[in-house]
């Protein structure tokens, strides 16, 4: 019924930052970057592993930006130019696609570490068709239905490939969509498009799917959302109140809850969070709660990022126990 796990990158530890640094002046080697780039995955999988999340999802040190994979090693993608990742201070770089793309698959291995650990990561993220083409710049192709059509069955393609390799969840990220509709821009065009790409890609044999939504109020949308065929929806719980969440009914739905925010430095108390969850599932009876961070954790750093594992870790404890007393 309930279950946590993270939802993107973690945060880089200053020795990772020291040895990248040093290997850009000259002084240090890419040797010492991967050697400690290791050493910190090991750590991170590690904390994963002892707070008993559900997945483990690989702490991306080696990739820089969501679309980084697909931008790098599809063809007929070339990476453009740099823009600001939504309202952060950091940055990605806007894929260039030159469509319609042939199949392929493979193309996020050479950033995950699937395999080399005894920890298995069994969660991999790939960026929602919609997300991914409102943010790139597409020719060759009929129109945008043609566009998020080719780029679904794409991502599809390499969701199933990932499942091979021993992921269980595919998480695709969904920050356009919840974004547009804060900003009062949003179409109905838009909507059409993300249902078309998730009917293509919603559904993948040997991994559950979650659209996780981050940077905007996904509230107005909550109806559209848990009616799309994917097996569950991730909600930013910084940006979407919880009376909007507890309106819903998510039956035959799983729902994710970004109550911890990955943004900020303040830390949550376990037991508002589980008082939350627990509000959550007793009002809309959704297939399960999974308790998450609201994004990625690369925002504030290593040691922030692993605090708010432990935070994840001492709910899931008190979920249990709750559980186990009631029983």
């Amino acid at each position: 019924m309930f279950g946590i796990y993270l939802t993107g990158p973690f945060g880089q530890s200053q020795a990772l930052y020291q040895a990248r640094n040093e290997e850009k002046r000259g002084r240090g080697t890419k040797e010492a970057v991967s050697q400690q780039m290791i050493k910190d995955t090991q750590e991170v999988l590690a904390f994963q592993q002892a707070a008993h999340l559900d997945f483990v999802i690989d702490p991306s040190f080696s990739l820089y930006y969501l679309f980084q994979p697909f931008a790098e090693q599809v063809e007929g993608v070339r990476v453009g130019p740099q823009e600001n990742w939504f309202n952060n201070n950091v940055f990605y770089w806007r894929p260039q696609i030159h469509g319609p793309l042939r199949m392929q698959t493979g193309f996020t291995e050479k950033y995950l570490h699937l395999g080399h650990f005894p920890h298995t990561i069994s969660l991999a993220v790939l960026p929602s068709p919609y997300t991914l083409l409102m943010l790139s710049d597409a020719q060759g192709y009929a129109d945008t239905g043609a566009a998020i059509t080719n780029l679904a069955e794409l991502l599809a393609a390499e969701a199933q490939h990932l499942v091979t390799k021993g992921i269980r969840r595919i998480q695709y990220d969904e920050p356009a969509i919840v974004v547009k509709q804060s900003l009062g821009s949003l179409r109905e065009e838009d909507l059409s498009l993300l249902r078309r790409a998730m009917d293509i890609c919603g559904h993948i044999s040997g991994a559950s799917t979650c659209l996780h939504t981050y940077f905007g109020d996904a509230g107005p949308l909550l109806p559209y959302l848990s009616a799309l065929p994917v097996d569950g929806i991730g909600v930013d719980g910084t940006e979407t109140s919880l009376n909007d969440i507890l309106k819903q009914t998510y039956k035959n739905k799983e729902i994710a809850l970004g109550l911890v925010d990955a943004r900020n430095t303040s830390l949550e108390n376990p037991e508002e969070l589980v008082e939350k969850v627990r509000k959550v599932a007793e009002k809309t009876h959704p297939k399960k709660v999974w308790l998450t961070p609201n994004t990625g954790t690369e925002y504030r750093g290593f040691t922030h990022a692993a605090q708010k594992v432990a935070i994840l870790g001492e709910a899931k404890r008190i979920l249990e126990m709750e559980v186990r007393e009631h029983e």
